[in-house]
Order: C-alpha cells, then structure tokens, then sequence
C-alpha cells in the first residue's frame, strides 16, 4: 500500500525565500566587487596625480672675513738631571716669559697655561750579563715643559709677540691659529646662503619643467670647511726691535663653507 504525501504549499515559500535571499546577497557581491574594480584604477590614476614630483639638490654657501683673533701656543723646555732641578730651571724661565710677554700684549689680549708636566728622559742600555746581552731602559734626566696659549686681538702684534716669547725663555711656537669672534653668526650665513643657492636651481629647473617649487621636504647638512691659516709677507721692523727683523705675519681673510643636501617638492 503506497502513501502519497502531500505538498506543503508553506514549506516550498520557505525555500524560495532562502535561496532568493541568497542569490540576492550573491547578486550584491558580484555588483560590489565590480565597482571596487572600476572605481580603484581612477583613485589610484588620482593619487598619481596628486604626487609631488621630488627634486634633490646639493649647494654650498661661502662667507669670507678678516679674522679677529689670533691664538699661538708656546713652551718653555727645560732639562736636568733631577727632577727637581728641572722643575726649578723651567720655573724661572717661565717667569721670564710671562713678564716679556705681558709687556707686548694688548688690553684685550690673554695669555694663560694649558699644559705642564715634569717627565723622566730614558736611555736604551744595553749590558752584558754571562752570555747574554740585557737591554733595558735607564732614565738619564728629566724634562720640564710648561705649555702656554696667548690670544691676541692686535693682530699686527703676532710677530713681535712671537719673536719676543721666544727671546725669552719659549723654545717652541705654534701658531698663529686665526679666528672670529662671531664664527657661530659667520656660520649660519653661509647655510643660508647655500639654501638660497637650492632654491634657486630648484626654481630654474621647476621653470623649464613647467612647474612650479612647492616646499622644501628635506635638508641635510655637511661638516663645514674650517678656516684657512695665514701666509707669510714682509713687514716692516718694530722700533723697539732696533734692526732685528720681525717675524712677518700677514693676515688673511678666513673662509666660513656649509654644505646643504636640499630636497624640493615641486607642482604644477
């Protein structure tokens, strides 16, 4: 005996609802999915347009000025046999120097110590023990060193401060190490200088481009160049140096260098 069942007219609208629903969630994603397609190649084609085109360029600024300053180092040199002896020969030498010295500086030179020390002199000695030759260090005396550093404004003094140190008692000189009292100011305008000289490059370069500078987005800075020395030239004898020759100093001009690494954002 067969049993027919019958059809539930309620659970077939069931179905329909489910599978609608689904195919409806599906037709939505498929419509998603297509637009996110069409829509990413023109916010990309956008931002590409919108992107700042980056220029890096490398300047340097220059300041040249007559130094201000001068610094030379000197020491006075002494040797003994004892340390003491060394000490006390230095001592008297030093005292010499400071008051020959004091009498050529100006009012707003300054001389001061940097440095002494007392250390022992050695000798390689060579001996013979049984079949063996020793060699060993003897100490042979000491030596007394007594370093000092004058700053001078007058700079047309150098060579009769530095003839008169080492008249009397200085046995080396160092110098003369030339410099500006406003070498910090003398700095920055050199790297403002180097800056402008970027920005105008960026702008010629921006303007046969036909474009336009927009901001700067980086800078770096290099070790600046230190100032130059001196150079030598004759000058004319002190007076109270009779006929003895001064020690010619010319002074020259110093040269403040920064080095900057700019990079510019350009746009139309």
């Amino acid at each position: 005996m067969t049993t027919k069942r019958k059809f539930n007219p309620g659970y077939r609208s069931a179905l329909d609802r489910y599978f609608g629903a689904f195919f409806q969630r599906g037709l939505l994603l498929i419509l998603a999915l297509a637009l996110i397609l069409t829509v990413s190649p023109l916010i990309a084609a956008a931002a590409d347009k919108d992107q700042d085109t980056t220029v890096e360029l490398e300047s340097e600024g220059e300041v040249q000025v007559k130094p201000d300053k001068a610094t030379l180092h000197f020491t006075v040199v002494t040797e003994a046999a004892q340390a003491k002896e060394a000490a006390q020969m230095n001592a008297k030498e030093a005292e010499t120097f400071l008051a020959a010295v004091k009498k050529v500086l100006g009012k707003e030179d300054q001389v001061k110590t940097l440095q002494y020390q007392v250390m022992p002199l050695f000798k390689r000695v060579e001996k013979v023990k049984g079949k063996e030759k020793i060699r060993t260090d003897e100490i042979v005396g000491y030596r007394a060193s007594h370093l000092f550093e004058v700053e001078l404004r007058e700079l047309k003094n150098i060579g009769l401060v530095a003839d008169t140190a080492l008249k009397n008692g200085a046995n080396q000189v160092q110098g003369p190490y030339f410099s500006h009292t406003q070498q910090e100011d003398l700095q920055r305008q050199a790297a403002v200088q180097a800056l402008t000289r970027a920005r105008q490059l960026a702008e010629a370069l921006a303007q046969a481009s036909g474009i336009k500078v927009k901001r700067v987005t980086k800078i770096t800075t290099a070790h600046p160049i230190q100032p130059r020395a001196f150079r030598m030239a004759k000058a004319a004898p002190a007076p109270d140096m009779e006929r003895e020759a001064r020690t010619p100093i010319e002074v020259g001009e110093l040269t403040y260098q920064a080095r900057l690494t700019v990079t510019f954002a350009l746009a139309p």
